[in-house]
């Protein structure tokens, strides 16, 4: 595995063989602090549930943000809930987190790492690794004319941006956003252009430059010594550019990740590389490599706007025929899957699933209610849906449902991710079914802010907000003590009627079938009665 690890640099950039040395001491150093009882154990697991917050997401007078965040996890979800995704919790400049000054400290206004260690939960940090803030202390080194800390960062100087043969680059690089890929700064008083794929804040790295690899290793193991199980590398498909390219799953891209995966092969306790790319469902899946080399988890981005699709359109016919294959993966490997997120409900996934005109009628439906269409950039230069800023409940709501039904119709829903094969995720405002937050999004101008309200501790909940945390949690808890519901438990779509989702999950010679009806109408499958939008176990 040594060698193996000494190969990845190498292809990565020889000059990276001098971080071996420090890698190796690193991981015997770790080694020694496990206690034995916590080394490595059963991959996946059926009680496994993730909650996913930001760590600001409660306040609560005279407790730091991360206190307030483990009282709910363990008075208000019951201590369900196994794994906790923190999003960046670093000091930061904008885009709520993702724009990092430091990867190794703790914003002050969260608490410390103190705090982040007692979470009672295993922990999922984000490995940001992709792009820094503006303000961290390496980019304000270049801007003040140290060359080497420009070297971290890609920096073009104005001759070469001004070229022809560079400005016929630029649209050939796919990204997510239609902002400006290069934004200028000024370098000791000289203008020059610096790649910034995702905000003029958030400066690319440069994972080809030994001192920001090396950064970024010293962060990662942070992350390790500071208890995370789980690794989220965001935005996987950007993080290597190379001139010349459309710098969208590099090569070496891959290499990096199959560097992380093979430091952690080498800690004696369970830590996961999860890859977040919200790309089409056969560029995704790229990020298993071989199954045992790359990551262990990736977003499973087609099934939240499948589910979606699903719902609107009352039928089955898509998610199911997407479904009956998706799920035949590698034995070390597995998906987490999710309804919305932080950011919304993603499209890519949808793309080659479903026709153009069902992804549009899905778009116009946000943008009926008061949502927002997240665009991206294609290879072809097209623009395209990429997100839909709304939040889940808002999307399903529907005036002609009574409460009941609209509970339903929310909670079971979101319970499907936990039933397919994969590990289920749950955003902190799905156990509410908090609608869209319009003014946030109105008074910052971000129209991600639609799905991030904060929210005061003790929370006052309404009735529905009751209902809602307690069915889904009541269903969290019936999973975690079925078995047959594990990761890698058999999995079979049944096809028994179109505005249906039916499938089974097996093991050996057990089994237990789930349907949730897709549709207001009361749906009669012989030996089982489903009321509208009715989950039922059989």
């Amino acid at each position: 595995m040594s060698n193996n690890i000494k190969n990845i640099l190498k292809d990565l950039n020889p000059e990276f063989e001098t971080l071996f040395d420090y890698i190796e001491g690193k991981v015997e150093e770790i080694n020694k602090r496990i206690d034995p009882s916590k080394q490595k154990k059963e991959l996946f697991s059926h009680e496994d549930t993730m909650l996913i917050t930001y760590a600001d997401q409660f306040s609560s007078e005279g407790k730091s943000k991360f206190s307030a965040l483990n009282d709910f996890i363990s008075d208000d979800l019951g201590g369900l809930i196994s794994i906790v995704h923190i999003l960046p919790f670093y000091p930061w400049t904008s885009d709520d987190g993702f724009s990092p000054v430091d990867y190794q400290l703790v914003d002050p206004a969260y608490g410390n790492w103190d705090d982040v260690e007692k979470l009672k939960a295993k922990k999922m940090f984000d490995c940001v690794f992709n792009h820094l803030s503006s303000e961290n202390k390496y980019f304000k080194d270049a801007l003040a004319g140290d060359t080497e800390a420009q070297q971290m960062f890609h920096i073009i100087d104005q001759n070469m941006f001004k070229s022809l043969a560079f400005q016929d680059f630029i649209p050939k690089v796919v990204r997510p956003r239609t902002s400006p890929l290069f934004t200028p700064f000024s370098f000791d008083g000289e203008t020059k252009y610096v790649w910034t794929t995702f905000s003029g804040d958030q400066v690319d790295t440069n994972l080809s430059n030994p001192k920001m690899l090396k950064y970024i290793l010293e962060s990662f193991f942070l992350y390790i010594e500071k208890g995370a199980t789980y690794f989220r590398v965001d935005a996987v498909p950007f993080i290597w550019k190379e001139l010349g390219t459309n710098c969208s799953h590099h090569p070496k891209t891959y290499k990096l990740i199959q560097l992380f995966r093979s430091i952690i092969d080498q800690i004696n306790k369970n830590l996961f590389i999860v890859t977040e790319s919200n790309v089409p469902h056969h560029e995704n899946i790229s990020y298993w490599g071989d199954g045992e080399n790359q990551a262990h988890i990736i977003y499973n981005f087609s099934l939240a706007p499948l589910i979606i699709h699903a719902l609107t359109f009352k039928t089955n016919e898509y998610l199911n025929k997407w479904a009956e294959d998706v799920f035949d993966i590698f034995p070390k490997t597995t998906y987490l899957n999710f309804t919305a997120t932080h950011d919304g409900i993603g499209m890519r996934g949808l793309e080659g699933i479903v026709p153009e005109s069902d992804v549009k009628a899905l778009c116009d439906i946000t943008e009926q209610k008061d949502g927002f269409v997240g665009k991206k950039k294609s290879r072809d230069g097209t623009v395209r849906p990429y997100e839909l800023n709304i939040t889940w409940a808002s999307f399903l709501s529907d005036e002609k449902l009574h409460e009941d039904e609209f509970i339903r119709k929310v909670v079971n829903s979101h319970a499907i991710v936990m039933f397919f094969p994969g590990i289920g995720a749950h955003y902190v405002h799905n156990f509410f079914a908090t609608e869209s937050w319009i003014e946030g999004r109105e008074e910052s101008g971000i129209p991600r802010r639609i799905n991030r309200k904060k929210l005061p501790y003790p929370i006052n909940y309404n009735d529905r907000e009751v209902k809602v945390r307690d069915k889904l949690l009541d269903l969290i808890k019936f999973k975690s003590k079925n078995k047959l519901f594990s990761p890698k438990a058999g999995f079979r779509i049944l096809d028994l009627n179109p505005k249906v989702l039916s499938f089974e999950r097996f093991m050996g010679d057990q089994s237990i079938q789930v349907h949730f009806n897709l549709s207001e109408q009361a749906i009669d499958l012989g030996d089982i009665k489903l009321r509208s939008y009715d989950i039922v176990f059989k």
